[in-house]
């Protein structure tokens, strides 16, 4: 009997007892890519992050610089700047 998770197959003789065998199953590779910003080939493993024809280096340093631009624009003090200019151009009475 064979076992496709564990690679394992189950032998019984007469006289035996049951004996385990490890077998080499043939194992899918996973498929090599090239990345579309550094040309670098990387293998594109489930569950990476970004898109599939990005290397994990670069997908890191684009999350690292929208990470870092998202705060800088997120301030409390340029929302409420942004408020009055919207308040005062739509409400501003032209005379």
């Amino acid at each position: 009997m064979w076992s496709a998770a564990t690679g394992l197959r189950k032998e019984t003789r007469p006289g035996n007892a049951l004996r385990l065998k490890l077998v080499e199953s043939p194992c899918m590779k996973f498929p090599i890519k090239t990345c579309a910003i550094c040309s670098e080939e990387f293998e594109l493993k489930p569950g990476k992050p970004g898109f599939a024809n990005h290397c994990p280096d670069c997908t890191a340093e684009k999350e690292e610089a929208a990470a870092g631009g998202a705060a800088e624009t997120t301030s409390r003090e340029q929302q409420a700047a942004r408020r009055e200019a919207m308040k005062n151009l739509l409400y501003r009475k032209d005379s």
